[in-house]
Parts: structure tokens; C-alpha cells; sequence
């Protein structure tokens, strides 16, 4: 599948840990805890994708031309694969698209560092990839045979 991270995506509060796996992989992606009406005037004027497991907030964007998926699935490996088969999201961390999984915006490479590290200009944090990124890995090749 095509590598397309142009897209952009507008999860609700059912799904808010989808939101970091999704910025991890380079996605442009924001949380929402507001209205439903507020959600979908922010996916029109955006051009974002709505993600979200409730079935009225579904049939509502449609309704109102909005992109949105319904998600059923549980756990991450499981949503993310259904997103890669549905819109192609890359399930492959790549450095030079990852997100701030706090606030979204892009990460820069730390030039400085002895090992690969990433800052946020926007918050201020710092990433690199330690014991935690077994498991990051894990779920991300998991997901892969899902969306296969």
C-alpha cells in the first residue's frame, strides 16, 4: 500500500489511545472530548478523517458528508491494522515523520545526541527509543498481520 501520511485524522474520546500510536507513525491526528456538532465542524473545516466507536456519531458524519470509520475492534494491533487496510496508514515508524505524541507536532532528529533522539519544538519533550520500543515494534508487527 502506498505510504500516504497527508491524511488527517479526528478521533473522539472513545478512541483517545489511538491518538499517539497514530502521531508515533506520522499521522497528523488530534483528540476530541467536545460536542459532537463541534467534532464534525472541525472535520469540515480540516479536511480530517473521523475515527470514533460510536455508532450515532458514525451515521452523524456521514450524514453531514464527513469521512468517519466506525471502529469495533479492541486493542491497538487491532484498530491499527483495520486502518492500514482501509486508508493505507504505514504501520512502519519512520524518524522523519513521527509526531509529538503529546501535541502533534512534527519531531526534529537531536543532532547532538549519542543515540537516535527526538525533541518537540512546540512542547519541549524528548523521545528515543528504550526498552519501551519492544513493545512498540511488537504491536506494530502484529498490527501488519491483522492488515494483511
Amino acid at each position: 500500500m502506498s505510504d500516504n501520511r497527508k491524511q488527517r485524522f479526528l478521533i473522539d474520546a472513545m478512541l483517545g489511545n489511538i491518538v499517539s500510536w497514530l502521531r508515533i507513525l506520522g499521522y497528523d491526528s488530534e483528540y476530541w472530548d467536545g460536542d459532537d456538532g463541534g467534532l464534525i465542524q472541525k472535520a469540515i473545516k480540516e479536511g480530517r478523517i473521523v475515527l470514533t466507536k460510536d455508532r450515532d456519531l458514525y451515521v452523524y458524519a456521514k450524514r453531514c458528508g464527513v469521512e468517519a470509520i466506525l471502529i469495533d475492534e479492541n486493542g491497538i494491533e487491532h484498530i491499527l491494522g483495520k486502518l492500514n487496510q482501509i486508508y493505507g496508514v504505514s504501520l512502519e515508524f519512520n524518524p522523519e515523520y513521527t509526531r509529538c505524541p503529546i501535541c502533534n507536532h512534527l519531531l526534529q532528529k537531536d543532532k547532538h545526541s549519542h543515540r537516535e533522539e527526538w525533541s518537540c519544538n512546540n512542547c519541549g519533550k524528548r523521545y528515543w527509543m528504550g526498552r519501551h520500543w519492544r513493545n512498540i515494534t511488537r504491536i506494530l508487527e502484529e498490527a501488519k498481520n491483522i492488515g494483511r
